[in-house]
């Protein structure tokens, strides 16, 4: 009894030291600057598409969210161990060291390494320079033939979810020559358990899992949940995300999805416009698609908390900033560029 008591303490200390070497390589994996072509190479090319099939499946086969579930275990276990002394030195020799360990390098080997692989302008083989006032007018009438070929559409279902994925897995195979899997379900999270923060959908950077708030309406929610499987096809920057999103729904076959990106493509270039130009856009538009913008402009005004949007908004953007997205939340506004330099130049 003696022995196994002084033995315990040791095998805490291991336990506490194997942990620590794999933060160790978590940590390098993070500050490191690794060569994009070698991130592009062996991580999105390569490790990335593997991880996605043995993903996907799995947190797409239950329609409530894996990555809640789990943490709320975590906490449970947290929490049934603190009572006891036994359980505090548990806590703090093995529970503790190993999942601050397995997090990071989780969190690096699944997602992280993606801010780092070649942009969405390199695979597109597009410049990354600001449009000409032609190249708006092309863009913007591909947008638009794209979304009048789909206006009498019927409401979006999980049938459409599951469209949008196989599109954005097409369309990755299409640039990367690499196949990857995406989740056949998207999470609903409570209405306004985003919407509050000022954003409308997240994906789980460790399991690929893609989530939306069920406060958006119907199409919003499917260009949503679009960027989100986007994420889930190994895409980490936003504008990147947001433009690939559009370029693949504009190609999908389905006609809801094709609405919905062929919207959201047409909501961000009217951000980029002078009055004189939105206003054009918005005359042009059928009366189905000023409902939806609408509405989706109506369930963030409904949902908004000014100072947690303030709140999420710098913190994400001090995220972005650490993984090497310089311009931070302001990143967001480069899709525009994206989407009309690959439209103009018909892309897809």
């Amino acid at each position: 009894m003696r022995n196994a008591g002084h033995g315990s303490p040791r095998r805490g200390r291991r336990s506490t030291g194997a942990a620590l070497g794999v933060l160790a390589l978590g940590l390098a994996l993070a500050l490191i600057p690794w060569p994009q072509p070698w991130v592009e190479r062996l991580f999105a090319r390569g490790l990335f598409p593997v991880t996605s099939h043995v993903l996907a499946p799995w947190v797409g086969a239950v329609p409530w969210s894996v990555t809640a579930t789990l943490a709320a275990a975590l906490l449970l276990t947290a929490l049934a161990a603190l009572p006891s002394r036994a359980g505090r030195r548990f806590l703090r020799l093995r529970l503790l060291p190993w999942a601050v360990a397995l997090l990071v390098l989780g969190f690096m080997l699944v997602w992280g390494l993606a801010y780092r692989r070649a942009p969405l302008a390199t695979l597109l083989a597009v410049p990354a320079t600001v449009p000409t006032e032609a190249e708006v007018t092309t863009a913007q009438a591909r947008l638009l033939s794209a979304l009048e070929r789909s206006a009498d559409s019927a409401p979006p279902g999980p049938a459409d979810i599951r469209a949008a994925g196989r599109c954005v897995a097409s369309e990755v195979q299409r640039l990367t020559g690499s196949r990857v899997d995406v989740p056949r379900r998207v999470k609903a999270l409570p209405a306004g358990t985003l919407l509050s923060l000022g954003f409308a959908g997240v994906t789980s950077p460790w399991l690929l899992e893609p989530h939306v708030d069920a406060g958006l309406p119907p199409v919003a929610r499917l260009a949503t949940a679009t960027h989100e499987l986007t994420h889930s096809a190994g895409f980490a920057r936003e504008a990147d995300t947001d433009a690939l999103a559009v370029l693949a729904g504009v190609r999908c076959g389905d006609p809801a999805v094709r609405y919905a990106l062929a919207l959201h493509g047409l909501d961000l270039l009217l951000a980029s416009l002078p009055h004189a130009g939105q206003q054009r856009l918005l005359d042009s538009l059928p009366r189905r698609a000023l409902e939806d913008l609408r509405a989706a402009s109506a369930a963030a005004a409904r949902y908004r908390v000014p100072w947690l949007q303030r709140a999420a908004t710098a913190t994400y953007g001090t995220y972005l900033k650490s993984r090497g997205v310089q311009a931070g939340m302001a990143d967001y506004g480069r899709a525009t560029t994206l989407v009309v330099q690959a439209l103009a130049r018909g892309t897809p």
